[in-house]
């Protein structure tokens, strides 16, 4: 499973996270964005804003661990009768969900969280509640920037424990091995989404590219 730590993504359609990207891209006179390319992507696509409020109004969390995360798309749970079960689901941590500080986010070191990470396990074993959302006729199926209502039916499946941690090391024993979301198990399908469908091919092509040092 791949998830974020904000309740929707940041774009409906492929074009709209690539265009992003394209704007993003550092001023190499300032080593910035450049604001006015900003401002006309935020006006040609809509599709980003419900993200892009969430993180405006949301200091990043305090440690991995204090964090909820989010599977964003739509999900179909097909039982042995056949019948389909629209879901979407979240890891609720068991810390609590806490966020920095505007103080704290300002004296944050840039890699803040795997030191974090480090020091809480010491402690003892971190644990996140997998929450599965019951959809609901007319929720959202194909549009992972529109969150659910609030008042739909949750249901605990499971429990997520993380005993031990170590340094990410560039990625050492990561590198071989390649995220496919559209690999599921018996029971479960995905929808039409076109940015999860689209997750498949993208990370096949960046596997490659990595694993060859392209």
């Amino acid at each position: 499973m791949t998830m974020l730590n904000t309740p929707v993504f940041g774009a409906a359609h492929p074009k709209t996270f690539l265009d992003l990207m394209i704007a993003k891209t550092p001023d190499p006179a300032t080593g910035k964005p450049d604001p006015e390319k900003m401002k006309a992507f935020k006006a040609s696509h809509p599709d980003n804003r419900a993200q892009a409020e969430f993180l405006a109004k949301n200091n990043p969390p305090a440690s991995y661990t204090t964090s909820s995360y989010f599977g964003i798309h739509t999900f179909k749970f097909i039982d042995r009768d056949d019948k389909t079960t629209l879901v979407r689901w979240r890891f609720a941590p068991q810390d609590g969900e806490r966020r920095l500080s505007d103080a704290e986010l300002k004296s944050a070191a840039p890699d803040f969280l795997e030191p974090a990470l480090m020091e809480r396990v010491k402690q003892g074993p971190v644990r996140w509640d997998m929450v599965v959302t019951i959809g609901a006729p007319g929720d959202p199926e194909t549009d992972p920037t529109l969150a659910w209502p609030t008042d739909r039916q949750e249901v605990k499946v499971g429990t997520l424990t993380l005993a031990s941690a170590s340094p990410q090391r560039k990625g050492i024993g990561c590198e071989p091995i390649n995220y496919d979301p559209l690999v599921m198990a018996d029971g479960i399908a995905a929808t039409d989404d076109p940015v999860l469908r689209f997750r498949s091919p993208v990370y096949a092509i960046s596997f490659a590219k990595r694993t060859s040092n392209q």
